[in-house]
């Protein structure tokens, strides 16, 4: 039996004991009803909604009004979040490893800011997934808007979500719908779900069962994804396929240089012909084989039961049970070699012999054909396996496949009631949290491709003669391939005879699999009631109680070949190199992790009524790491004034802090990958690393608002100020590359003598010579995390609501919430004695090599709905600021040039040098949804949509997917049709 089934048994002994003690127990004078709610924010029951706390609440009737949104949309569109994930993932460092996940981020400042609540108590272990909750089990959300650890613990910082099922549902109700999008494979998205619900004098049932389905979207399907080279080159590598090869004299790679020449058929199969320095180079764009939206399916069965034991206690226990699964996810058809058989570094490494079969045609097709039989090879300088001819082993438009799935299985039990003492109320729950996580990418083995280049690949491959017994040769030219599979281009150079077989290409891949188990116990006890101390306002109520969290974390590796500890080397078998690259040609590996980790809480809360118009509420929290982060204590001070009937002050000052993950803390580390703007916004491999000196990240947040409600018109207006010391975060790869290599195409010396050099691998055994490495000879970044520099953010929240009664017979609500980020600066970030940035204000810009995310000074998202009889109409109006692009412009070459620098082409003086300025201003998003809904006979609800009625296309970005997921969405105009069916 393992600890953590050990503790929820002893939970669920304890609950047991106290229902039986609550059967018999009467109730005390002073008792607070169990029945009255308790509000995000505050562990005091009856604590009423308009208090000091600053909630906004989201109910089911309005979502259902909205078009029943999924998770994603949800979240998305409230001001109050800044960037969230969901669309695709890919290309983004910071949520890599969560593939298919999605995610809430309050304020801006991260989602593992950001604390996630179902029904009151933890989703997850650390960042949640906000994909598995269940959707249709959902009655309402309460986001709490400003830091809340004094209450709720690490995580906190940026505030809380809050995630509560429906209560007293009878009946059964059956809901579906369908959602047509242009060119998504399957027409579109689509989802279903069943709600049963029955109530007993005593007790009640609620059980749900959700199912959503996404569809893939391809890059090709919207054409503004598909940039040029000159527009942006983020996309674009000079390492394709066609690619540039050094013809050489003798065998294996050896002998004299008799020449590099750049293979043909660029222009005619979809790559763009022009130079790296002075050398020819194909650039390949990956993007076409990409996806916009990955293919997706949701699945949620979740189950709640609550039962009245005796007079006051309450038992509920609710359980959950969630996947998503992305079976076909894509990328580029390979990735460019970084790592040879001699550790760092692909150009030059891998040799063709003239015996391969596509050796001669690749000399005639340019224009060498005398240099056949002089030729004895040619070494791979600028190249990929496979570019523009896709990957023939895959299928569909020609990307690599890969697959992920997030599973999470969840139980949480609590017992509420009355002690009979002293009117002294208890509050007991257990929770138990399994999350599991595995994600499984190929990527090409060194030694398989060098056996393949050589006439001896393939699964039957037996002896030692190249072409032979099964052995077949793997041909790297442009000749091998008929056409663009995702463009739609004909190769004109095509040889069939020269063509590759999909068992040779899908032999020279392995599987890299990562299986990460999480498994989380929490368990809570609080106890309110009052004091026997009254002030004017009436009795002072109180609440204290204590919570211990233990997570258990395990990684595991499931292919020797991806485990760092068995296979370290490019040579398999092998544990003695150098440079420990593992037999990768591009993606590093990993190791078996565990890692576990335990806090301990005390907290309590104190609610004042100083007069009748005057409250208080004092909260304070002590936690408890142990080792060397130690502990934090966090007071939390909320005030409201009634001015007068309708109008109210309030404000809150405290402390919030968040401890490091154990992984955050482990020596070990995973590898990313993302694209470096220092190597020619080339992807490069990100090796994370943590540090078991990192300490807990602290911050101080206030906030003043005023709150108005006079007949039909509510507001709330507040003003937030946040100041973050020590956040943990990792040395950003891309910082640290610029500072190394500077800003290019990445044809730009680096800087051999920066004191950051030790944190980047360059190829070619890891040299760097200065007047000669250049930026696009990174091969590796290093990352650590660390206790980074202070953030301060302050803005102004705004919700203004009205209703007008009597509207040709109807009701007519307008209104909307505003978000406005005054300020995101971040002081200078100075890594061990070293300025690796120096201070800057990210609102209002991407900040796509910083810490920070791309901040938009302004969200909002405004309605009109009006309701008449069964009908009602609703127009929403999503709107988010743009940013600008704080990297300035960059450069492409269109010829040889030996000065393209962004100074230089300022200047003028640069050479065949053009200056990009692109998507240097990433331009506001807006976009119009307009929902009927119409209650039929037969309780039958049918709701229809459209999403983006404008069609809004995203505003250009220099990024891979050539728009910011932050700011903008790729979908488009869509069409959405829900019917419900109440029994």
């Amino acid at each position: 039996m393992t600890t953590f089934r050990f503790w929820l048994m002893a939970g669920s002994a304890a609950f047991a004991a106290l229902a039986a003690t609550s059967a018999s127990a009467q109730s005390g004078a002073e008792a607070t009803s169990v029945d009255e709610v308790v509000v995000t924010g505050s562990f005091i029951a009856g604590t009423p909604k308009d208090s000091a706390i600053p909630v906004a609440i989201i109910g089911r009737d309005e979502l259902e009004r909205r078009g029943s949104p999924s998770m994603l949309d949800i979240i998305k569109t409230l001001p109050v979040v800044g960037g969230v994930l969901g669309e695709t993932n890919n290309f983004n460092v910071a949520s890599q490893g969560r593939g298919g996940g999605g995610t809430i981020n309050l304020r801006g400042l991260g989602p593992q800011r950001t604390l996630v609540l179902l029904n009151g108590r933890r989703f997850a272990g650390y960042v949640s997934d906000t994909n598995l909750l269940p959707a249709a089990a959902i009655g309402r959300v309460e986001i709490l808007k400003d830091g809340a650890a004094a209450t709720y613990g690490s995580d906190a910082i940026g505030g809380v979500a809050n995630f509560i099922t429906r209560t007293n549902f009878e009946g059964l109700e059956v809901q579906a719908d369908y959602r047509l999008i242009r060119g998504a494979d399957d027409g579109g998205d689509y989802s279903a779900s069943a709600v049963y619900g029955w109530v007993g004098e005593n007790s009640n049932l609620l059980l749900t069962a959700g199912y959503q389905h996404r569809s893939e979207l391809s890059t090709v399907d919207r054409k503004w994804s598909q940039p040029t080279y000159f527009q942006n080159p983020s996309a674009w590598s000079p390492s394709g396929n066609p690619g540039g090869w050094t013809v050489r004299g003798g065998p294996a790679g050896t002998g004299a240089n008799l020449g590099f020449f750049q293979d043909a058929n660029c222009a005619a199969t979809g790559g763009t012909p022009t130079f790296t320095g002075n050398t020819p180079a194909c650039y390949f764009i990956y993007l076409p084989f990409d996806n916009l939206v990955e293919e997706q399916d949701q699945y949620q069965l979740y189950g709640e039961f609550n039962a009245r034991i005796g007079d006051t206690g309450r038992f509920h226990v609710e359980a959950l049970y969630t996947q998503t699964s992305q079976p076909d996810v894509r990328a580029s058809p390979s990735f460019a070699a970084t790592s040879g058989p001699n550790g760092p570094g692909g150009a030059n490494a891998f040799f063709v012999p003239a015996s391969n079969p596509g050796f001669n045609t690749f000399l005639t097709q340019t224009g060498n054909a005398a240099l056949i039989g002089v030729a004895q090879s040619a070494t791979g300088t600028l190249w990929r396996p496979f570019g523009n001819g896709g990957n023939p082993s895959t299928g569909g438009l020609g990307g690599q496949t890969g697959s992920r799935k997030n599973e999470e299985f969840r139980v949480s039990a609590s017992l509420k009631g009355e002690t009979g003492h002293f009117g002294i109320n208890y509050d007991l729950g257990a929770t138990y949290i399994r999350e599991k996580q595995d994600t499984r990418v190929t990527d090409i083995l060194i030694p398989r491709l060098q056996l393949a280049l050589s006439g001896l690949g393939g699964p039957n491959c037996q002896g030692a003669t190249p072409g032979a017994n099964g052995c077949q040769y793997f041909n790297p030219f442009s000749n091998a391939f008929p056409n663009n599979p995702a463009l739609g281009l004909t190769n004109p150079g095509f040889v069939s005879a020269n063509a590759n077989t999909k068992e040779l290409v899908a032999w020279m891949f392995d599987l890299q699999s990562l299986r990460n188990d999480q498994e989380t116990v929490v368990l809570d006890a609080v106890f309110n009631g009052k004091l026997a101390i009254s002030l004017p306002g009436g009795q002072i109520g109180w609440a204290a109680g204590a919570q211990y969290r233990k997570i258990h974390f395990q990684q595991m590796v499931d292919n020797p070949l991806f485990n760092s500890q068995i296979t370290p080397c490019p040579t398999i078998g092998s544990t003695s190199c150098t440079f420990r690259t593992g037999p990768f040609t591009f993606l590093g590996q990993s190791r078996p992790l565990s890692l576990e980790q335990s806090v301990y809480a005390l907290f309590g809360e104190l609610n004042a009524p100083i007069t009748d118009t005057v409250n208080a509420q004092l909260a304070l929290r002590y936690e408890d790491y142990g080792g060397l982060t130690g502990s934090t204590t966090n007071p939390q001070l909320r005030l409201k004034w009634q001015v007068i009937d309708g109008v109210a002050l309030r404000g809150s000052v405290g402390s919030s802090f968040r401890g490091p993950t154990a992984a955050n803390v482990a020596p070990t580390g995973t590898t990313g990958l993302t694209g470096i703007a220092a190597a020619g916004n080339n992807s490069r491999s990100i090796d994370f690393f943590g540090n078991p000196n990192v300490g807990p990240e602290k911050a101080v947040t206030y906030s003043v608002g005023t709150i108005v409600q006079i007949e039909n018109f509510t507001a709330t207006i507040d003003y937030w100020n946040y100041r973050l010391r020590g956040q943990i975060t990792d040395v950003p790869a891309n910082v640290v590359a610029t500072a190394v290599a500077g800003i290019g195409n990445g044809s730009q010396f680096v800087n051999c003598a920066s004191a950051l050099r030790y944190l980047i691998t360059f190829d070619n055994g890891n040299a760097c010579v200065q007047g000669v490495t250049q930026g696009t000879n990174i091969a590796r970044v290093r990352s650590d995390i660390t206790n980074g520099p202070t953030i301060r953010t302050d803005g102004v929240d705004a919700d203004v609501n009205y209703r007008f009664r009597d509207v040709w017979e109807g009701v007519l609500d307008i209104g909307g919430s505003l978000t406005h980020t005054i300020s995101y600066k971040q002081d200078a970030f100075v890594y061990g004695g070293i300025t690796v940035t120096p201070a800057y204000d990210a609102a209002g810009f991407t900040n796509y090599d910083r810490t920070s995310q791309t901040i938009a000074k302004w969200r909002g998202q405004f309605y009109a709905d009006y309701s008449r009889g069964p009908h009602n109409l609703r127009w929403t109006v999503h709107y988010t600021s743009g940013a600008d692009d704080n990297r300035g412009p960059t450069v492409v070459q269109s010829g040889p040039s030996t000065n393209c620098t962004v100074a230089n082409a300022l200047a003028g003086t640069a050479v065949n040098c053009v200056l990009t300025t692109d998507g240097l201003k990433v331009k506001s998003f807006i976009s119009h949804d307009l929902t009927y809904r119409v209650e039929l006979p037969w309780d039958v609800t049918v709701t229809a949509s459209v999403l983006n009625v404008l069609d809004r296309d995203p505003s250009r970005a220099r990024l891979v997917l050539n728009y910011d997921p932050f700011l903008g969405n790729p979908i488009g105009r869509s069409f959405k049709l829900g019917v419900k069916k109440t029994f």
